[in-house]
């Protein structure tokens, strides 16, 4: 069941690995999760963005009071954050950085969507109406609770990694790249199979199929893939 309203976190991790549990978590909870590997791109991304958490569990010990430090400087445009840290680390850190958003990693079940929900609601951002969530170019790519890691051509569902062939993984990133405008059974056999035919070819049927059995999803009440009739396939709305 789609989510009435959604309200976005971008997650900054080196090792986005180490949090598909909160990933999950969150998508489950109606947040829409952007990824990132590097602090800059997902600053870069912030635009709108609803709440920050930096992973800085993977920091060295030599490195983490500068590192933390220099996360806490940059420039948010006022938009809430939330750091993930080892408990070993929390005895080292300034008083300036022990009065920021502080969580344990790992954490309780849940105890991270508790935090985040609190520090949304604490900062007075209100929820936006549901919608597609996509950087194009961007490895991982996010659509709803789909999580897209390009350079290794693996796709999760809230977390869990969803077994696709080579056909069908790309046609699904063909589908996330127009980001909802409508793509042909003409214009996919050309994009994902390198051929033509005239007059389409159930072949593209067929593999959307299977594609969206794997998701979960339903053509009568599609989440992720929505039949244009008498002409293509599009992202659903």
């Amino acid at each position: 069941m789609a989510c009435p309203i959604t309200q976005r976190v971008i997650l900054i991790s080196p090792f986005p690995r180490d949090v598909h549990e909160l990933v999950r978590d969150l998508s489950e909870e109606c947040f829409d999760v952007l990824v990132f590997h590097h602090w800059e791109q997902g600053l870069r991304n912030s635009l709108h963005a609803d709440l920050l958490i930096f992973d800085v569990t993977s920091c060295r010990e030599g490195e983490e009071i500068e590192t933390l430090a220099s996360l806490t400087e940059q420039e948010t445009g006022g938009i809430p954050s939330l750091l993930l840290v080892h408990e070993k680390m929390l005895s080292s850190l300034g008083q300036g950085l022990t009065n920021q958003e502080l969580l344990v990693w790992p954490a309780r079940p849940k105890e991270a969507v508790y935090h985040v929900q609190r520090i949304i609601r604490a900062h007075g951002t209100l929820p936006r109406p549901v919608a597609s969530q996509l950087l194009p170019g961007t490895s991982p790519a996010i659509f709803k609770d789909l999580w897209v890691d390009r350079k290794k051509m693996s796709v999760y569902r809230s977390g869990a990694r969803i077994e696709l062939t080579k056909t069908e993984y790309e046609l699904l990133v063909k589908l996330l790249e127009q980001e909802g405008a409508v793509l042909t059974r003409e214009e996919l056999l050309a994009e994902v199979w390198g051929t033509s035919f005239l007059g389409g070819s159930n072949v593209v049927d067929v593999h959307i199929k299977s594609l969206r059995k794997k998701l979960g999803d339903n053509a009568a009440r599609p989440m992720y893939i929505t039949t244009v009739r008498g002409v293509g396939y599009r992202l659903a709305d």
